[in-house]
C-alpha cells in the first residue's frame, strides 16, 4: 500500500477544517524544500540603513534551511521518544523504527524533502495503527510531556 499523498483523509473520520489546511501546507511546502536544495547560494544577506533588511535569495535559502532543519529535528526527537516508550508496548509501532532511522539519515545528509517525506509516512502509518488500537498515544502526547517538563 503507498501512502503518498497527506491529504488523503482516513476512512474513519473526516479531517477538521484546520488539520485540512495544515495538510495543504505541508504538500504545498515540499516543491519549496525541492526548489531550495536545487538552488545555489547568492550573496550574503545585505542590510539597509534604518536596520531594514533587503530582501535576498541567499538569506532566504539559509533562513527556510534552518527552518526546515528545525522542524525536521524536532519530530525526529518527537519519534524517536514516543517509539522508544511506545514500541515495546505496541507491536504494530516496531514497523516505524527502520523509516525514523532512514529519516534521520536523510535529514543527516541533508536531504530535507526525503527526510520530511518520511517523517510524514511514519505520523500517518501511527494514525493507521493507532485507527485499530485506539489506546496506543499520539506522538504529541509524548511531545508535549517533554515540553511541559522542559519549561518548568
Amino acid at each position: 500500500m503507498s501512502i503518498s499523498s497527506p491529504s488523503t483523509a482516513t476512512a474513519s473520520q473526516p479531517l477538521s477544517p484546520d488539520i485540512q489546511q495544515l495538510v495543504g501546507l505541508l504538500g504545498s511546502l515540499m516543491p519549496l524544500l525541492l526548489r531550495f536544495q536545487s538552488q545555489t547560494p547568492e550573496q550574503p544577506f545585505q542590510a539597509a540603513p534604518g536596520n531594514f533588511a533587503i530582501p535576498n535569495p541567499a538569506f532566504d535559502r539559509q533562513a527556510a534551511e534552518n527552518l526546515i532543519g528545525d522542524m525536521i529535528a524536532e519530530s525526529l526527537r518527537t519519534l524517536a521518544a514516543y517509539l522508544e516508550t511506545n514500541a515495546g508496548l505496541h507491536a504494530g509501532l516496531q514497523s516505524c523504527i527502520p523509516i525514523v532511522t532512514q529519516a534521520a539519515q536523510r535529514f543527516a545528509a541533508r536531504d530535507y524533502a526525503e527526510a520530511f517525506n518520511l517523517i510524514w509516512l511514519v505520523y500517518r502509518a501511527i494514525e493507521t495503527i493507532r485507527a485499530a488500537d485506539p489506546r496506543i498515544p499520539p506522538p504529541r502526547a509524548a511531545s508535549s510531556d517533554q515540553t511541559s517538563s522542559s519549561l518548568h
